[in-house]
């Protein structure tokens, strides 16, 4: 893992278990999946469990200015995280309230978000099928047309979210199955159901397309034009 990951370009990385609910807040955890996360009070202040490593991840990118030449900026990271799954839907090691997941995030400008997709999708085929896994079932998942209450940002923004995960995936040579109404609410994503011994299939990679949280939380770079974008 290392080793591909280094090959990759990608910097390893770690991110606290638990930090102030602010956090939270501004990436729009609390809004949209606060019943799915560990909340505590320490001394009237509120703090999370971090379910996942996103936030972090930004705030490390935040450390200082970047600019276009040297984007993107690929973080790495085997990130133990927590979430409140109800007792009823957990399922042996592949549903559970706590793992270490194969986790990263890239931080790139919209020229070169497709191509980054594509890398993603070539080292997550080439680990799971060193892992053993020949068989596994691409969707795409995307916000339910009917009800966009539940999802973070604008028409434009997930179309074209939507539009550049289609893209990679047929230039990948995936087949693919669209899942309405499947995706989270900060985008839409690439899932990779792998297909177990008995045809079962489990949720394990998924490529995901953030382009709500830049504006949430002020990611820039500078670019060729010396202007901040």
């Amino acid at each position: 893992w290392k080793e591909e990951h280094l090959k990759g370009g990608y910097e390893f990385v770690d991110t606290p278990h638990v930090s102030k609910s602010d956090l939270w807040h501004t990436s729009g955890h609390m809004e949209f999946y606060r019943d799915n996360m560990y909340t505590f009070d320490v001394e009237g202040q509120e703090f999370v469990v971090k379910p996942m490593n996103c936030p972090g991840h930004i705030l490390m990118y935040k450390r200082k200015l970047w600019s276009y030449r040297e984007l993107p900026v690929r973080y790495a990271e085997l990130g133990t995280v927590y979430r409140y799954e109800r007792s009823g839907t957990l399922h042996g090691m592949l549903r559970v309230r706590g793992f270490t997941q194969d986790d990263a995030h890239i931080f790139c400008t919209p020229d070169q978000l497709e191509g980054e997709i594509v890398g993603v999708l070539r080292l997550l085929k080439k680990i799971i099928t060193a892992a053993g896994f020949e068989k596994f079932e691409v969707e795409l998942s995307v916000r339910d047309s009917k009800d966009t209450s539940k999802y973070a940002g604008n028409d434009e923004e997930w179309e074209a979210a939507e539009v550049s995960l289609v893209k990679a995936i047929e230039e990948m040579g995936f087949p693919y199955k669209r899942m309405e109404g499947e995706a989270v609410f900060y985008g839409p994503k690439i899932d990779v159901q792998l297909v177990d011994a008995l045809g079962r299939r489990w949720q394990a990679s998924t490529v995901q397309f953030y382009f709500n949280l830049p504006g949430r939380f002020g990611v820039t770079y500078t670019g060729a034009d010396g202007e901040v974008h």
